[in-house]
C-alpha cells in the first residue's frame, strides 16, 4: 500500500507549535489524582515520575511557549494525557463533540 503526500504552500509545518486559537480541540486541565497514581501531600500531589513519549505541537496554556508532552498509560499512569514539565499540569484534548483526542474508539491510547 502506498500513500501519496501532497504539500500546500499555505500549510504550516507539522513541527511548529500551535496556539490555542488554532487547535481543533480544547485543552482541559485534569485532576492529577485521576491521571497518575499518587498521594496528596500538604498543598500538592506526590507521584512517581512519568515518562513522556514525545513532545507535542500544543503548548501549555499556563506557561509561555512550553510544549506539552504526551504521556501514555503505563505502570502508575492511569490514563493518557498531555503533561507540562514546567508547571506539572495535566491536560486532555477534547474535541468539540466532547470526545477526547487521546482516546481511540473509547479506549485510552497505550
Amino acid at each position: 500500500m502506498s500513500t501519496a503526500q501532497t504539500s500546500s504552500p499555505t500549510r504550516k509545518s507539522p513541527l511548529c507549535k500551535r496556539t490555542l486559537d488554532e487547535l481543533p480541540f480544547s485543552l482541559v486541565e485534569l485532576d492529577p489524582t485521576q491521571v497518575v497514581k499518587g498521594i496528596l501531600v500538604g498543598d500538592g500531589f506526590m507521584a512517581e515520575a512519568v515518562t513522556p513519549v514525545g513532545q507535542m505541537r500544543e503548548i501549555c496554556p499556563n506557561c509561555d511557549g512550553e510544549p506539552l508532552q504526551l504521556v501514555l498509560r503505563h505502570e502508575h499512569v492511569i490514563r493518557a494525557h498531555l503533561f507540562c514539565v514546567k508547571c506539572t499540569r495535566c491536560y486532555d484534548a477534547i474535541y468539540l463533540d466532547g470526545n477526547s483526542a487521546l482516546l481511540v474508539a473509547g479506549q485510552s491510547i497505550d
